[in-house]
């Protein structure tokens, strides 16, 4: 069984060690860690669409009605 040292003595290995693993990622510049799938953006074609006045009823009120 390991002592209270060595454990300490592991842990800041393993956190002096992905320190300098991100710190190494920074200082070559890698933009990207895991490679991503081409993105692709869609247009659609405007010539099919055509724009259109929207139309709703309109319903006329009567203020005095109201109050």
């Amino acid at each position: 069984m390991s002592n209270k040292n060595e454990e300490l003595k592991t842990a800041l290995f393993c956190v002096v060690a992905l320190l300098l693993g991100l710190l190494a990622i920074v200082l070559t510049g890698c933009e990207k860690l895991i490679e991503q799938e081409p993105f692709y953006e869609l247009t659609t074609p405007h010539s099919q669409y055509e724009m259109h006045d929207l139309t709703y009823p309109s319903n006329d009120y009567d203020a005095s009605k109201i109050t």
